[in-house]
């Protein structure tokens, strides 16, 4: 018999499916604490990563799989990846998160947010005008599924897409791709800017002053991947200096952000709560994901999504 802890729930269905299979599957709170009495004999263990910390080392020594229900995986211990398969869900945010930033560009070329506030403030401004996406080019640093996604939609919008990864490798939907490490040479053809690169020790930081100075003065920066990519220092330094139009960003270094941060005092910044991958169909899609693995699993067969800690995805 093959044994499961989960926090998420499956239905009805999928648990007799299970059943049928000699699969044991105990669903626990991921507010629950772990101990060793709920991981004993315990062969798969599915989560949303948060309890895997310095704590569960120990307690997961016996589990053989552990699937971590998002993509980001940066926090877990290299102690836990010892002797067992880590796999996540990625892939899991390529729609939500790819029309969220089709929200935030469409939002801010169109003027929505102005219009709102002047809606609060009972006025009719007849002059408002707003921009088009058509005919822009955007930049995305990655191209993963979310950024193929992502790709694919801007397209619609007969938007040239470039795209940025470890070896420059083309990718479908992308006009082009470069390797990373020469994105500087290519800023100043783009309207935006768009990062979903994950935190690993190459991409801590390495958008930097120059990589705004480099910039187009009239575009925009938009990053829903993960907050570490830009210190405080440098955003602070773009924002005061207003190095390029306008910034959007969905993560930070620090979250939440306090109600005194620095980045609430300025006018050429949207920020929004790391909100992108968001939606009510997110466990549902986790858990079609995690279950599909599961049938590679009883079967002997290789999982798709494992994590190399070495890489951070």
């Amino acid at each position: 018999m093959v044994k499961i802890v989960s926090n998420a729930e499956l239905n009805e269905k999928d648990l007799k499916a299970l059943e049928e299979k000699d699969v044991e599957f105990t669903y626990v709170s991921n507010e629950e604490p772990l101990s060793k009495e709920l991981l004993k004999d315990v062969d798969i263990f599915n989560t949303y990563g948060k309890n895997l910390d310095e704590e569960a080392v120990d307690l997961l020594k016996s589990v053989k799989w552990i699937n971590v229900m998002s993509a980001g995986v940066d926090n877990v211990p290299k102690e836990i990846y010892e002797g067992k398969i880590i796999t996540n869900a990625s892939g899991i945010h390529k729609i939500p998160m790819a029309e969220y930033t089709i929200g935030l560009l469409l939002s801010y070329y169109k003027n929505l947010l102005t219009a709102y506030d002047l809606q609060k403030e009972g006025q009719w401004d007849s002059k408002l005008k707003s921009d088009e996406l058509y005919n822009k080019t955007g930049i995305i640093l990655g191209t993963g599924e979310i950024g193929k996604e992502l790709a694919r939609l801007l397209k619609a919008f007969n938007v040239k897409v470039i795209g940025f990864n470890t070896k420059g490798r083309d990718v479908e939907y992308f006009d082009e791709t470069y390797k990373i490490d020469d994105v500087n040479n290519h800023l100043k053809e783009a309207d935006f800017v768009v990062s979903i690169l994950p935190s690993t020790t190459e991409t801590r930081g390495l958008v930097g002053k120059d990589f705004f100075e480099n910039m187009n003065d009239e575009s925009v920066f938009l990053n829903i991947g993960r907050g570490d990519l830009i210190t405080d220092e440098t955003l602070k330094y773009v924002l005061d200096n207003k190095l390029i139009n306008h910034l959007i960003l969905d993560v930070f270094n620090n979250e939440p952000l306090e109600s005194d941060s620095f980045v609430y005092q300025y006018d050429n910044i949207t920020v929004t709560p790391h909100a992108s991958a968001r939606t009510d169909l997110y466990t549902e899609r986790a858990l079609d994901m995690f279950l599909e693995n599961l049938e590679n699993y009883l079967n002997d067969k290789e999982l798709f999504n494992t994590v190399s800690y070495e890489k951070g995805y």
